[in-house]
């Protein structure tokens, strides 16, 4: 039933989790969850965006709190009335302008980047395709973020990925140090000749993620719409069968 107040099955735990507890820092949450500290923590920051946790400093430590259920529910509710009630407004709008408007996110630092890599986790059993420029520049807390959650986690929601690469990809440390075990497939270009220094990622529902993970100019930007998705598809399906011929 939480989820028909917006919460994915993450949130669903942690916020479950937290009743349970009645507060909590992330290093006691993670543990009981048996989750990652860093994804905790980014989850719990996201969560706090959506209103579901609060938190306060106890000794320069954040302890989180799960909003009240009664507030949430209430909170839900009202919301629903209120926005039943502009419902023709808000359609009509939408006829008019959402299937040519874009809708544009910009993302900064290492918890902007993991949220980057949360949307990509999204849509199970899909794949993505990707532009990728790998350095011994990546931050290396984003470095640890991929291999020891974010690349598992996508293995695990069986999401694929093809992949355009120069330099050196990070692996998930729970499966084997293989393409087909880590689910990808790669085609290696010469990085001189042809130089990637950001990553793009294609994928569901029509996303286009352009970001640096460089340790010195985390940011990046996810672009939502349908002609600019197609687009790049196109130019990702030309580049893949370009390189086989040799260009």
């Amino acid at each position: 039933m939480l989820k028909k107040l917006g919460m994915t099955k993450r949130e669903i735990n942690v916020y479950l989790k937290l009743l349970e507890y009645g507060e909590s820092g992330v290093n006691n949450l993670a543990r009981g969850l048996g989750e990652n500290r860093t994804s905790a923590y980014s989850l719990l920051n996201a969560m706090k965006k959506k209103g579901i946790v609060s938190f306060y400093a106890k000794n320069k430590v954040k302890i989180f709190v799960p909003t009240d259920p009664t507030f949430l529910v209430n909170h839900f509710i009202d919301g629903a009335n209120g926005l039943k009630k502009i419902l023709p407004e808000l359609l009509a709008i939408h006829n008019k302008y959402g299937k040519t408007k874009p809708k544009i996110t910009f993302y900064e630092g290492v918890e902007g980047i993991k949220q980057i890599g949360e949307l990509l986790l999204e849509v199970p059993k899909s794949t993505r395709l990707s532009f990728m420029g790998i350095n011994e520049n990546i931050h290396p807390e984003i470095a640890k973020y991929y291999e020891e959650d974010f690349i598992n986690r996508r293995i695990e929601a069986g999401i694929k990925y093809r992949g355009i690469v120069t330099g050196k990809l990070p692996m998930g440390n729970k499966y084997k140090p293989t393409e087909k075990a880590q689910l990808r497939e790669l085609k290696y270009i010469n990085s001189k000749k042809l130089p990637i220094q950001i990553h793009i990622d294609i994928f569901p529902n029509n996303k286009v993620a352009l970001y640096s993970y460089h340790k010195d100019d985390l940011m990046g930007v996810v672009i939502e719409h349908e002609a600019f998705f197609n687009t790049m598809k196109t130019v990702f399906e030309l580049a893949w069968a370009g390189i086989d011929l040799g260009f």
